[in-house]
């Protein structure tokens, strides 16, 4: 009897284990999303080839076109260059337009109010360090034009991050000058009416007056967006001031990887 008993509550614990299925391991996705003023947040963790244990993560902001196929393009400059790449998309639901006007009414409302933006680059950045691959101590934003302004207006917040670059993007803000944790590069055009001396010259007093680790590099002959192959056919397509310029295209993404690799 006593054999017949221990043999059932075997039974029963052998058919219990073969039912019972072991916890499902998470799935790794590189997708990130959030949601925010009704509309939706999406941007994909890039990886390179080849790569061992963590990386740097560079975030790239869109110019105020949205998030078009130049930033994939610069997602693969850097990738290639053994670097994780965040494309981000700040307009919500992938927003992409083609006019001035159009573009000016998408990024009016950041530039009326900057904590705009510094909460949606925020919180991808915050999203971002979850990534296994990804190391949180090495993050650096980098921007182009409208996205450059951002990605300094969110180092003016004191972020914890490594670094950001500016690429023609508009220097001025209205945010209280406070001390700036990361290391700063504004590339700049010379020759470029929306970002003219006077605003130069401002941006390096406010950085020199905080103590900020920065560094601006002018080109001569450079206009706005002179890093955007595009940029010259918009520019008579809609009458605007901007171009691009090879040299100082080429001479700024030099600037780029050394301040990444310093």
């Amino acid at each position: 009897m006593r054999i017949s008993i221990m043999l059932a509550l075997l039974s029963l614990f052998a058919l219990s284990c073969a039912t019972t299925k072991a916890p499902e391991k998470p799935t790794y996705s590189p997708k990130l999303s959030f949601a925010a003023e009704d509309q939706l947040f999406e941007a994909t963790v890039e990886l390179p080839k080849k790569f061992d244990g963590k990386i740097p993560l560079v975030v790239i902001v869109h110019e105020w076109w949205g998030r078009t196929e130049f930033m994939q393009e610069q997602s693969k400059r850097l990738t290639d260059a053994g670097y994780a790449t965040l494309a981000v998309d700040l307009f919500g639901n992938s927003q992409v337009v083609e006019t001035p006007p159009e573009a000016q009414a998408l990024a009016t409302p950041f530039y009326q109010n900057p904590q705009l933006g510094i909460e949606r680059l925020t919180k991808y950045i915050e999203l971002a360090k979850n990534d296994p691959h990804v190391d949180p101590s090495k993050i650096f934003v980098i921007g182009f034009c409208f996205g450059g302004t951002q990605a300094l207006n969110l180092a003016r917040t004191g972020a914890d991050i490594a670094g950001v670059v500016s690429f023609h993007g508009g220097l001025a803000s209205s945010m209280p000058q406070q001390p700036i944790k990361a290391r700063v590069l504004a590339l700049n055009g010379l020759a470029d009416p929306m970002v003219p001396a006077k605003e130069r010259a401002a941006f390096d007093k406010e950085m020199k007056a905080i103590k900020a680790n920065f560094k601006s590099v002018n080109y001569k002959g450079a206009t706005h967006a002179f890093t955007n192959p595009k940029a010259t056919e918009v520019g008579k397509k809609y009458k605007i001031p901007v171009a691009y310029n090879k040299k100082a295209a080429e001479a700024s993404y030099q600037e780029l990887f050394k301040f990444l690799k310093q």
